[in-house]
């Protein structure tokens, strides 16, 4: 059943937009979604409600302060695609971001982790920061107004400008401003002149219910709540969040304070303190990859039990013939594979896709390996070495025995067969005593995972993986997870597989110019970590010329890891323009070739430190992870 609003919209709008269903309604407007007929693409319209609309000074200033917001272009802020009044209704129509808002999410799933929250903190910011560089100041920043893009978890910001058109009735109106109010300046909330630093109190307030789940102030009136937020300290928000760095609290609190003055004073200062404040390592797998990657089938001892059994057969043959039973070996790959089959359809129905599978195993085996290297120590003793040679001396002269048995049963066979099948047993008990694993510690460290990550990265794996993908997903995937550079190059590649195949078969060697600029930026990514790292352990006392050397090598991995991105963000954003009804190849072309070149200049900057590395190598290792 539809509104009069939604019914008197869609007849002003008839033939351009049809109007499909109501997405969210607030004090400044209703949002529906609709389909925009001739580009044949999905737009949210968002409605200014008749009784501001009546207002010609409210009006005015919604369609001045909207046709201000349209000419924003950036990655995190959603797009504004028209303007206009039709019939007595004022409207705008913007992209649809098919996701949820940042309040949906907290309202359903309580707090944010920590690294989540910290890159979304970061990503508003970058669109706050553009659009005061542009002179529009949000002025409603808060969770409704943030949306997160489902495929890949990326932050857009939304309505800006657009709260101002109804500034003042907003803070005489407690029905209305009692959702805004909470996150609002003292200096906005006394009507006083507002800029860029407004925003990051209002963002502070944000960050700081998204990682506590609870408001840094609250009362039962409007009036009480801005006399709190003028005159009271936030509560210390490792209070509430105790997990949260103290370094990220304080860049949020900092945020908060009342005078403007004592806040960031752009953009770039709160991203630059963020990224000193953020844990350098990357956030840990979701629980559904990780239970996926470390899964180990209970019946594992069954299969071995089952193997060893016909392995001894296969040894103690007799008949030329009995070599007919090998097919019988398969039978436990059936239940194997159907274990494993199950586990990865939970992983996949949880919303990851094949490359979340490569990259979660990946991970945990370089984990497990660096466990099991630990646990071994650098190098095996000799005498450790020595238990495992001669268990398999003694298990195999075992088993010679046994077949002799079988041919001649004499007393010194019998006697043999014992002795050899005792210090065998006794061998093996001891080994386990002294934790002597009778595979060496390098070649299991080798093993982890092998099989699993052969097929996985596989055609057959492919094969397998779609087939077992669900339709409907029953889950949301945690992607935080994710670097920027994977989320771009995953999005880039669904977008690809998209297309019709006339555009694939031109744009043919896209996925390869896209994986050769994910792994140029994950490389720059690994040597940023490394350079950070090596600049933490040098102290304060380090050197000054290695100190230099180090801040270069890391500038220099932050420009290739920008440049990287940058041109991984725009061949998604042309192939997302070819999806929203664009029919010229030539600027996504165009755009590939740039990123082409790209490619093969750091390939030939990356061999020129290689090969500079090699003939004069500096005190303090610089030398660059370059992409396979």
């Amino acid at each position: 059943m539809h509104d009069l609003e939604f019914i008197s919209l869609q007849e002003a709008l008839a033939g351009e937009y049809s109007l499909e269903r109501e997405l969210g309604r607030g004090g400044m407007g209703i949002v529906y979604l609709a389909r925009e007929v001739q580009l044949d693409r999905l737009v949210a319209i968002k409605l200014l409600p008749r009784s501001l609309a009546d207002r010609p000074d409210v009006r005015e200033r919604f369609l001045r302060e909207a046709r201000m917001a349209a000419s924003l272009s950036h990655p995190h802020i959603v797009p504004i695609y028209r303007v206009g009044e039709a019939k007595g209704l004022v409207y705008f129509v913007m992209a649809y971001v098919n996701g949820e808002t940042l309040g949906e999410r907290l309202r359903s799933r309580g707090p944010l982790p920590i690294t989540v929250a910290t890159r979304l903190f970061r990503e508003v910011t970058w669109a706050l920061s553009y659009a005061h560089g542009r002179g529009i100041v949000h002025r409603d920043v808060k969770p409704d107004n943030i949306l997160i893009e489902a495929d890949t978890g990326r932050a857009l910001v939304t309505d800006f400008g657009i709260a101002r058109g109804a500034e003042q009735n907003e803070i005489t109106d407690p029905g209305r401003v009692m959702g805004t109010a909470h996150f609002m300046s003292p200096e906005q909330g006394a009507s006083a002149p507002v800029d860029g630093r407004s925003d990051f109190y209002s963002l502070g307030v944000v960050t700081y219910l998204a990682v506590s789940g609870k408001l840094p102030f609250d009362a039962p009136s409007v009036p009480a709540l801005l006399a709190k937020h003028a005159t009271e300290n936030a509560p210390a928000l490792t209070s509430v969040a105790p997990t949260i760095p103290a370094s990220l609290a304080s860049v949020i609190e900092r945020c908060l304070r009342k005078n403007p003055e004592e806040r960031w004073a752009s953009g770039e200062a709160l991203v630059e303190a963020l990224d000193a404040a953020s844990t350098p390592a990357r956030a840990k797998l979701p629980m559904a990859l990780r239970v996926w990657a470390q899964n180990d089938d209970p019946m594992k001892p069954g299969y071995v039990a089952w193997y060893w059994l016909f392995t001894l057969q296969f040894v103690l043959i007799r008949r030329p013939t009995d070599l007919l039973m090998a097919p019988v070996l398969a039978i436990p790959l059936i239940p194997m594979g159907l274990y494993h089959a199950r586990k990865t359809y939970k992983a996949l129905s949880a919303g990851y896709g094949l490359r979340d599978l490569r990259t979660a195993l990946a991970a945990w085996q370089s984990e497990r390996r660096e466990e099991i290297l630990f646990e071994a120590s650098a190098e095996e003793p000799r005498w450790a070495k020595w238990m495992r040679r001669s268990t398999y001396v003694l298990g195999l002269g075992t088993l010679v025995a046994f077949r002799r048995v079988l041919h001649v049963m004499g007393v010194s066979e019998a006697i043999l067969l014992g002795t050899l099948g005792l210090s065998t047993m006794v061998m093996f008990t001891g080994s386990n005593v002294l934790g002597v694993r009778l595979i060496s510690p390098r070649f299991r460290a080798r093993l982890v995972g092998g099989v699993r990550s052969a097929i996985l990265n596989s055609k057959f794996g492919e094969w397998v993986v779609k087939r077992l993908t669900p339709k409907t997903r029953t889950g949301a995937a945690e992607l935080a997870y994710r670097p920027t550079e994977m989320a771009l190059g995953m999005a880039v590649g669904d977008l690809f597989a998209a297309l019709p195949k006339p555009y694939r078969d031109d744009l043919f060697d896209l996925p390869a110019v896209v994986e050769r600029l994910e792994l140029h930026a994950a490389a720059a990514r690994a040597r940023m970590e490394e350079m950070n790292a090596l600049l933490d352990a040098a102290g304060p006392d380090r050197p000054s010329p290695e100190a230099q050397k180090l801040v270069d090598a890391r500038e220099a991995a932050k420009r290739e890891l920008g440049d990287s991105v940058a041109a991984l963000e725009a061949v998604r954003l042309d192939l997302l323009r070819l999806h929203g009804g664009a029919v010229d190849l030539r600027p996504i072309t165009t755009v590939l070739e740039a990123a082409r070149e790209l490619g093969e200049q750091l390939d030939r900057l990356n061999q020129a430190h290689r090969e500079v590395a090699a003939i004069r190598p500096i005190p303090l290792d610089l030398r660059p992870h370059t992409p396979a």
